[in-house]
């Protein structure tokens, strides 16, 4: 990997956060067994963290690859493609033929293509974890698109609503697109945005700290009553929900701008990210049949410790060793 420069080590901090709350989550160890009646929402709250954050993360960074000299579409799609679709096909496969995830021909056909994000749950099966790939994908190819043809951003907020009108359009005439995608998408964009304007994030970077966690706070509360009503959809969900997102990345990001992003472990567990993202499933599969454990708080820990070690290891020598084969073959 490239030297990351001192400018974007706040955000290469969030993703190694981010990958260690995902492994927490996939655990269970947020079941409300462990945390009670209370606090049974708080696997909810770290899922839509660290996913707003893992989508923030690729608008921010898809603009700032964008904004290479002499960058093309097709040479963006190009780099997309290498990097995410070979290690997803490898994990594909372990999903359906090691652990044994069952999908019809066509759903197979649909999450090769990955576009289950597209099609599921109406048309195609739900299958977990893969399903953050394939949204990534379709972000990519939307916003990409958009980025390439809307080159101010100004005619790029237009299309982006337009775009976010039709696909909410074709979601409640026929059942396109994972709920999801209109939870993710605006977190999407706004990453975008921070990293075209410069100054902006400066700003926000410099508010008080205390309004930023006063902001943080108090995102909470809005989500919570929504959450216990069980009404996790409308227009007032979805600000509620980004809202409690993007205040939380702010925060975040502001930590990661002291000393503490500057701890080399970030950079390690980000790098690691995708690769322990796509296998942390399997493996554990693996480590569950060699242990002979079966569901329950035992099977958590060992998940949460052993396993999740062990997932970032592995992790991290397959996106190297990955790396070094797209650079052997001349498409990194």
């Amino acid at each position: 990997m490239k030297e990351t420069s001192k400018r974007q080590m706040e955000f290469e901090a969030l993703r190694g956060l981010s990958i260690i709350l995902l492994l927490s989550l996939h655990s269970e160890i947020y079941d409300p067994i462990v945390f009670g009646e209370t606090l049974k929402h708080i696997g909810f709250f770290v899922a839509s963290f660290l996913l707003g954050s893992f989508f923030f993360l690729a608008g921010y960074f898809t603009e700032a690859s964008l904004r290479k000299p002499g960058q093309t579409f097709f040479a963006f799609a190009w780099s997309k493609f290498v990097r995410i679709y070979p290690p997803y096909w490898l994990a594909l496969l372990l999903f359906v033929f090691y652990i044994g995830v069952s999908l019809k021909r066509t759903d197979m056909a649909v999450y090769a293509m990955n576009l289950q994000a597209v099609f599921s749950p109406v048309f195609v099966k739900q299958v977990l974890t893969l399903w953050y790939i394939s949204m990534l994908v379709v972000f990519y190819a939307i916003f990409g698109g958009m980025m390439f043809v809307f080159r101010t951003s100004a005619s790029l907020t237009v299309a982006s609503i337009a775009v976010y009108a039709a696909g909410y359009a074709a979601n409640r005439a026929w059942g396109l697109f994972d709920p999801r995608f209109f939870q993710y998408y605006f977190i999407f964009l706004v990453g975008v945005f921070l990293c075209r304007f410069d100054k902006a994030r400066e700003k926000f970077f410099d508010l008080n700290p205390f309004v930023k966690i006063l902001a943080a706070v108090v995102s909470i509360f809005p989500l919570q009553w929504i959450l216990n009503n069980s009404k996790t959809d409308g227009a007032f969900y979805l600000l509620a929900v980004d809202f409690f997102i993007l205040a939380w990345i702010l925060c975040a990001l502001t930590l990661f701008r002291t000393r503490i992003g500057d701890w080399h472990i970030w950079l390690w567990l980000s790098t690691a990210s995708y690769f322990t993202y796509l296998i942390h499933r399997p493996l554990w599969h693996l480590i569950d049949s060699i242990l002979g454990l079966e569901p329950g708080m035992g099977t958590v820990y060992v998940h949460l410790t052993a396993g999740a070690v062990l997932a970032l290891l592995l992790g991290y020598l397959l996106q190297r060793g990955y790396d070094r084969l797209l650079a052997l073959l001349g498409l990194k």
